[in-house]
């Protein structure tokens, strides 16, 4: 399984996630925060043949 780092929009903290496969993007989940356990979006993308994550929170 693949992972990319995001960080949290909430405590700030990096953490990894584990990322879709690449045909399964663009897309986004709901996701808690492994350290605060806030939720929030995470949206997912290709970039350059990898998969990219970028958090926000629920209300941004």
């Amino acid at each position: 399984m693949t992972t990319t780092p995001v960080t949290c929009p909430s405590c700030f903290q990096e953490f990894e996630v584990p990322a879709p496969w690449p045909d399964e993007t663009p897309c986004d989940v709901d996701y808690d925060c492994e350290v605060c356990c806030r939720p929030m979006r995470i949206w997912f993308e290709l970039d350059d043949g990898e998969v990219t994550g970028t958090a926000s929170g629920l209300g941004d």
